[in-house]
């Protein structure tokens, strides 16, 4: 019988297991990754919490957090100023032709129109921008800004939170009922024709129109809690839907949370619980109840936002272009910008966010900018305490000159200005330096540094901002 095993017997003397070699295929390769199996521990192999943020990378499992998904969004996010006027400037003149719905053509007009202004109104309109984009602006916030730093009371915070809370609900109530009808519209249309008609004579009784009284709204609370909502808690278990119109009911129940939070009732009994401490006894004094809702109603928030119909227009027909009122080949287009302007409100952004339109003397400019008001890096004062540090990051497109960027520092006293311009424009470059000192002086700011690039590689928002990344963590974790 052939010795297949090849058995021998070892020579006395000689070791060479040194110079065995092993078989390739039996050891355990550290540089690939392994299958995930919570229920064991498997081989330790390539797999780190950070192996899952490479860019390019085939499907893989991954382990990022919310914050690491809004860091890579916000690095592939387009900038609205530079995509919108594109959109815009080929709708606006075009005709309504077969795909282009007249509506949006209407809407385009009217908005062009809402945003003439000259060079004297630039800076008031930045101004309503900024007073627009802040909610909690003015003296009334400032005192409750003032009392949350120099409390000590946990209890006393948790109430300013929560009366700012409620009255947030409060001013958003008229958004949120629109919310919530428009959940309710697409719920409907997966219902069966008996429950969707039931349904709906009871949705036609919500009143939706913004400045709804206090007793309409407790009428629109009463008919969403006690009819609407059991209805379609009872029809979803009785059908085992358990798809989107489970999801859509179950969003349309915590808008409604929203809707009763802000009740003016209940922002009054919160404000109320706060005169019973003496810190706010000793600010607010005699102070009549009732008049809170005439100071909340007249904050610079509030009287910016009245004046700020342009942008109200310009959401409007992105809304439109994303449904495909602007043509079918654009709606990826609008959606990508829906997505840039609600990125750009999210709660990990810590940066003021502001988008200029104007039509200045008739030539065309979107500018779209970034702030952040308590940067670091601001030198320390004799006193111990740091300069401020102001650094913003300014998109601008000007028609028929190009695309700008623009990056700045402010200190208390001095100013650094990055500008890159369009290729067309690197001749005038000394000539945009010398005009951007002179109008720095003119505003009794000292230019420190003016430089000049190439906006043809436009600068990303998270290399102007790097504080936006080092809040990112990932734990790698071997075994």
């Amino acid at each position: 019988m052939a010795n297949i095993l090849k058995v021998t017997t070892p020579t006395t003397g000689y070791d060479n297991a040194a110079n065995v070699r092993a078989n390739p295929e039996m050891q355990t390769p550290t540089n690939i990754q392994g299958p995930v199996d919570p229920s064991k521990v498997v081989r330790p192999d390539a797999r780190s919490d950070a192996s899952g943020q490479q860019e390019g990378e085939p499907l893989q499992f991954k382990f990022e957090s919310n914050f690491d998904n809004f860091i890579r969004q916000l690095q592939k996010m387009p900038s609205v100023a530079e995509e919108l006027p594109k959109l815009l400037s080929e709708l606006s003149s075009t005709t309504v032709q077969s795909g282009i719905k007249g509506g949006i053509a209407q809407e385009i007009a009217k908005f062009l129109g809402m945003i003439q202004a000259g060079p004297e109104n630039l800076q008031g309109l930045l101004q309503n921008q900024g007073e627009a984009a802040v909610r909690y602006t003015g003296a009334f916030f400032g005192l409750l800004r003032k009392m949350m730093s120099e409390t000590k009371s946990v209890e006393l915070k948790a109430n300013i939170l929560n009366f700012l809370k409620k009255y947030t609900d409060m001013a958003e109530s008229g958004s949120v009922m629109e919310d919530i009808q428009r959940d309710l519209k697409e719920v409907l249309q997966r219902m069966f024709p008996r429950q969707r008609e039931e349904a709906a004579q009871m949705g036609q009784r919500l009143i939706s129109r913004e400045g709804a009284s206090p007793e309409q709204q407790a009428e629109n609370l009463r008919t969403l809690k006690s009819e609407i909502l059991p209805y379609l808690n009872e029809y979803i278990s009785k059908t085992h839907d358990r798809g989107v119109l489970r999801d859509t009911v179950a969003h349309m129940a915590e808008l409604i949370s929203r809707y009763e939070n802000g009740q003016q009732q209940g922002v009054l009994q919160a404000f109320e619980k706060l005169m019973d401490y003496q810190v706010f006894q000793r600010v607010f004094g005699d102070f009549d109840m009732t008049k809170i809702f005439r100071i909340l109603e007249n904050t610079e928030f509030e009287k910016a936002s009245a004046q700020n119909s342009q942008m109200d227009q310009l959401a409007k027909i992105i809304v439109k272009g994303a449904e495909g009122e602007a043509g079918t080949e654009n709606i990826q287009a609008f959606k990508q910008l829906m997505d840039a302007i609600v990125l750009n409100e999210s709660v990990y952004m810590p940066l003021l966010h502001l988008l200029v339109p104007a039509s200045v003397d008739g030539t065309m400019m979107f500018s779209e900018m970034w702030v952040d008001p308590d940067a670091e890096g601001g030198r320390e004062k004799e006193d111990g305490s740091r300069e401020r540090m102001i650094k913003g990051l300014v998109k601008f497109d000007i028609q028929d000159l190009g695309f700008f960027d623009l990056f700045f520092l402010c200190g208390e006293e001095k100013v650094s200005v990055q500008i890159n311009i369009p290729p067309e424009l690197e001749k005038d470059a000394g000539k945009i330096q010398s005009d951007i000192r002179r109008i720095l002086e003119e505003h009794s700011l000292r230019p420190e540094e003016v430089l000049t690039g190439n906006s043809a590689a436009s600068i990303p928002l998270t290399e102007a901002f790097t504080k936006l990344k080092e809040r990112k963590n990932s734990i790698n974790v071997s075994i």
